[in-house]
C-alpha cells in the first residue's frame, strides 16, 4: 500500500485544481497517495517555503495562469540536476535551492497536452506532428520527463524522511510491457489488395521485377484466398501462440465499421471474425475497439461501432485505440470517456517512437477547455511496427535494437511500454522479417521480467499499487477541496 502524504498549496486560484491533478499523477508515479490539506502538511507547494513542510517551489502566479490559456508559452527548457537526479526544467524559480524549478507546472504542461491544444500544426491526417512538440524538436522523444519530475518529488519526500516502496508496482514486477494488436484487416484477400496485385503489380509491374517474379508473386497472393493460408489469419494464430508460451496477455483491437477508403470493413458476424474472437476469449485476452477513420470526432459513429463489437464479444469493452492514431484534443478523450471506455492507447506519434508527452506511465487526461480531469486512463503508445518499418524504414534487425532500447528506458523509469504489432507481422509476402521482430520483442519482455498483462489489467495493477481502489478515488483526490 502506498504511503499517504499530506500536501498544502499556495497557487494562483485557477491553478489549484490543475496543481492537485499534476501532483496526484506525480504522486502515483513516485509511490505516494496524496491528500490535500490547508495546514500541517508534510509537503508544501508554493512560491515560498513553509516551516515544518518539505518544499516544492512554485512559479509565479502569472506563469501558472498562462498554463490555462491557449497560446505558446515562454518556456525556458534547460537540463538541470537536483538531488543527484537529472530533469528538464521548464519554469525556473530563482533562489529556491536545491530544486530551483517548478516541476508541478512542468508536469501539467506535458500531461495536459498544452502544446497540442495551443498549436495549429497538423499532418495530412490531421494529427499533431512530432516535430511540433517540445521533445520532438529537441530530439528527445525517448525521454520520460514525467518520470524525472516524479523522481524529484520522491527525493524531496525522502529527504524529509518519507520513503516510498516503489520497487514493485505491477503485481510484483518492476515495470510493464503491453502487447497490443490493431486488427485493421481480417483477410489479405480484399478487393483493394486484389487490384493492387493483379493490376498494379502483375499487369503494370509497379515493383519493376522480371515477369517470372511477377507471376510467382501473383500465384502466392491468389493462394491467400483460402483462410488456412491467409497471412493475416496466420499472424493472429502465431502471435497468440508466441504470447501464450511467454505468459503474455495482449489487447486485440477490432474494427466495427467505417466509411473512409482507409477503413477496411469486415463483418463481425462472419464466421472468420467469430472464430477469431472466440479464440481470443478462450485464451483470456482483452478485446477492445479500434474505431474507424472518422470516429475520433464523431461520437455517434463511435457509439455504433462500440455497440456492434460489444454484441459480438457479448461483454463490455474497456480498451480503445483510434485508427491511424487520429486524435483531436480534447474531443476524442471526451467521447471515449462518455462512452464508458476505461483505457485509451492512442497517444503516440505515428512517425516516431517514444513518449509523446514525456509519459511512460498511465495517467488521467486533463481537459484544458473545461478545466477538469477526464475519467479515462491514457496508457501512451510507445512503439508501433508501422513506425519502425514504414516511417523510419528500419531493418528488422535495427527495429529489434530500438525496441530493446525503449524497454530498458521504461524499466529504469518503472513505467509501461506499449507495443503495437498489427496482424501483418508474419506476412512474409509484404513484410519479410517482421515476424522475427515480434518474436524478439516477446522474448525481450519475458527475459526482462516485465508485467505483461493487457491494457486494462496493467492500469488496474497500477492503480492498486498507488493505494487507490479505482478511478473514482483518484478523481476524488483531484477534485476535493483541502480539508
Amino acid at each position: 500500500m502506498a504511503q499517504e502524504i499530506t500536501v498544502s498549496m499556495e497557487t494562483d486560484g485557477r491553478f489549484a485544481r490543475p496543481a492537485r491533478y499534476a501532483l496526484a499523477m506525480l504522486g502515483m508515479i513516485a509511490g505516494y497517495r496524496l491528500r490535500f490539506v490547508r495546514e500541517g502538511a508534510v509537503l508544501h507547494y508554493g512560491p515560498l517555503a513553509r516551516e515544518g513542510s518539505a518544499w516544492l517551489p512554485a512559479a509565479v502566479a502569472e506563469t501558472q495562469s498562462r498554463l490555462l490559456v491557449k497560446g505558446a508559452l515562454p518556456l525556458s527548457p534547460v537540463d538541470r540536476e537536483a538531488h543527484a537526479r537529472p530533469f528538464l526544467s521548464l519554469f525556473p524559480v530563482p533562489d529556491a535551492a536545491p530544486l530551483s524549478s517548478d516541476i508541478v507546472a512542468a508536469a501539467f504542461f506535458f500531461l495536459s497536452l498544452h502544446e497540442q491544444w495551443s498549436s495549429a500544426a497538423r499532418d495530412r491526417f490531421d494529427r499533431f506532428p512530432a516535430s511540433a512538440s517540445l521533445l520532438g524538436a529537441r530530439g528527445e522523444l525517448v525521454r520520460p520527463v514525467i518520470a524525472e519530475y516524479a523522481s524529484q518529488l520522491r527525493a524531496v519526500l525522502q529527504s524529509a524522511g518519507y520513503d516510498a516502496d516503489n520497487a514493485k508496482r505491477y503485481d510484483g514486477r518492476n515495470a510493464a510491457a503491453v502487447m497490443t494488436h490493431d486488427i485493421d484487416y481480417l483477410s489479405k484477400f480484399t478487393p483493394g489488395l486484389l487490384f493492387r496485385e493483379v493490376v498494379k503489380n502483375f499487369l503494370f509491374n509497379r515493383r519493376g521485377v522480371p515477369a517470372a517474379a511477377r507471376l510467382q508473386r501473383l500465384r502466392e497472393y491468389l493462394a491467400f484466398a483460402r483462410e488456412d493460408s491467409d497471412p493475416y489469419v496466420l499472424s493472429v494464430h502465431r502471435m497468440l501462440a508466441i504470447e501464450e508460451e511467454r505468459g503474455i496477455r495482449g489487447s486485440w483491437l477490432f474494427k466495427a465499421g467505417g466509411r473512409d477508403k482507409r477503413d477496411v470493413s469486415y463483418r463481425l458476424e462472419g464466421a472468420r471474425a467469430r472464430r477469431m474472437l472466440g479464440l481470443l476469449e478462450e485464451k483470456g485476452h482483452d478485446v477492445g475497439l479500434h474505431p474507424s477513420f472518422h470516429a475520433h470526432t464523431d461520437a455517434a459513429m463511435l457509439g455504433r461501432e462500440q455497440e456492434r463489437l460489444r454484441v459480438a464479444v457479448r461483454d463490455d469493452l474497456r480498451s480503445v485505440r483510434q485508427h491511424y492514431l487520429r486524435f483531436v484534443y480534447p474531443e476524442t478523450w471526451r467521447q471515449q470517456a462518455a462512452a464508458g471506455f476505461f483505457v485509451d492507447s492512442t497517444l503516440g506519434f505515428a512517425e516516431e517512437e517514444g513518449f509523446r508527452n514525456g509519459s511512460c506511465h498511465p495517467f488521467l487526461p486533463w481537459d484544458l477547455d473545461r478545466g477538469e480531469a477526464l475519467p479515462i486512463w491514457e496508457l501512451p503508445l510507445t512503439v508501433m511496427d508501422g513506425t519502425l518499418a514504414q516511417y523510419r524504414a528500419l531493418s528488422p534487425e535495427d527495429a529489434c535494437g530500438r525496441i530493446d532500447a525503449l524497454l530498458r528506458i521504461v524499466d529504469e523509469a518503472r513505467g509501461v511500454a506499449v507495443l503495437l504489432f498489427h496482424n501483418t507481422a508474419f506476412d512474409a509476402h509484404d513484410f519479410p522479417g517482421w515476424g522475427d521482430v515480434f518474436t524478439h520483442a516477446a522474448d525481450s519482455i519475458q527475459r526482462g521480467g516485465y508485467y505483461s498483462g493487457a491494457l486494462p489489467e496493467t492500469v488496474d495493477a497500477w492503480i492498486r499499487s498507488a493505494g487507490y481502489g479505482g478511478t473514482e478515488e483518484v478523481m476524488k483526490v483531484i477534485n476535493s477541496e483541502p480539508g
